[in-house]
């Protein structure tokens, strides 16, 4: 008996240790997401700008997207209705997780046994799209609940659709519903009637393969699903469904008049570009102190002590020395690199990163006043001050 209690007691406190250690791996998680500032502020064209120490715009960090963004009052109400019915017919109703929708999504799916839309309602979709990331892990899908909710509690519906329809991606780099009408069917996201709101909602759930381009007749029978729902949802008559099911879609590549010349679309310099070596270091730094929605969703000015002159007198400086040995060798230089800070009354004015410390340091004296009275110091970024470099809160006296 008394080991039967012994081992109920056991197992009683591995479930109690269990329950408690989920329940604060939960909490923790519950607080890493966005901070209301940031939802509140965020903007789609944020930047964050780091200024010289004259006020002189040195670095610009911008997330670039190929989008052109819209109101809510510059997308049609048939496209709003159809994104609706297809992911989140309850979407007026719940408060950012409707589990109730998650039960007829299954059902719809088995009614027609195909994918027609997931279980997450918009509210999920835009906290993972817009505030979130797209990896798929319990933690992720944690954040996301208790973001869907926080962002229902400080958002307007309305702005909910609005972020959703302009931040999706559309496939080939497009991201927003105006780009993608002009891109696919050479309109303004505010003309698209029924049958092409249909079709480009379609394309939403995989873009790639719900490629009109490649797979015209997939995303066409996909549309039929599409206004099927509309239908059902009441948001379309018999004869209003009839008609858009009878719409011919013409892609913009197949008119031989076009109604846009050029559509917006362009190469990007992206997350992804390679920033100049002091750019790159400072990024690093604002992305581990501020995070990165601070810095590409809201946007902030950020004063520094560096001198914009000296900064690009020593890019050019590094840039020669490390050539000359390229060319004296015959091979690229690829030894580590270390940071080269220039100094002016205890201040750092400009930073590089060169396998050439001493001798850069050389040639920035060789031009004479007054770089020869600067100081010239070799270090690692684990020991560079950024608190006496970039000044992101001036509550106090500038002294940069």
């Amino acid at each position: 008996m008394k080991t039967l209690f012994s081992l109920l007691l056991t197992l009683i406190t591995i479930l109690v240790v269990i329950v408690a250690g989920t329940g604060l791996w939960v909490y923790k998680l519950s607080k890493e997401i966005p901070d209301d500032s940031v939802i509140k502020n965020f903007k789609h064209d944020a930047a964050t700008i780091i200024y010289d120490k004259d006020g002189k715009a040195l670095i610009i960090f911008r997330e670039d997207k190929n989008r052109i963004w819209v109101p809510l009052s510059g997308i049609s109400t048939a496209l709003r209705e159809a994104l609706i019915a297809t992911e989140d017919p309850y979407f007026m109703r719940h408060s950012g997780i409707d589990y109730r929708q998650t039960w007829e999504s299954v059902k719809d799916n088995l009614r027609v046994w195909q994918w027609v839309r997931g279980g997450s309602t918009i509210t999920q979709q835009v906290a993972k799209n817009v505030f979130l990331s797209n990896e798929k892990t319990i933690s992720r899908k944690i954040k996301e609940y208790f973001l869907a909710r926080r962002l229902e509690k400080l958002l307007p519906k309305e702005r909910i659709i609005e972020l959703y329809l302009n931040e999706v991606g559309w496939g080939y780099g497009i991201y927003g519903v105006e780009l993608a009408s002009r891109f696919y069917l050479d309109k303004h996201a505010i003309a698209l009637n029924p049958s092409e709101s249909a079709f480009l909602i379609s394309m939403l759930r995989n873009p790639a393969s719900y490629n009109p381009y490649k797979n015209f007749e997939k995303v066409i029978n996909r549309r039929q699903l599409v206004l099927k729902l509309l239908l059902r949802h009441k948001l379309l008559t018999e004869d209003e469904y009839n008609e858009s099911l009878s719409y011919k879609i013409e892609l913009r590549r197949e008119k031989k008049i076009r109604q846009f010349t050029r559509i917006g679309l362009r190469e990007i310099n992206d997350m992804g570009k390679v920033l100049p070596c002091h750019a790159q270091l400072i990024r690093d730094y604002l992305l581990k102190t501020l995070g990165y929605n601070m810095l590409y969703d809201v946007g902030i000015d950020i004063r520094s002590s560096l001198d914009d002159l000296i900064q690009h007198q020593l890019e050019n400086i590094i840039r020669e020395v490390e050539q000359e040995y390229e060319e004296d060798s015959g091979n690229s230089n690829k030894q580590q690199k270390e940071l080269l800070l220039v100094l002016n009354k205890n201040k750092v004015r400009a930073i590089g990163c060169t396998t050439s410390g001493m001798k850069a340091a050389e040639r920035m004296k060789w031009l004479g006043k007054p770089f020869d009275s600067y100081q010239y110091n070799i270090t690692s970024d684990s020991k560079i001050l950024w608190n006496d470099i970039l000044l992101i809160d001036t509550g106090g006296e500038n002294t940069l």
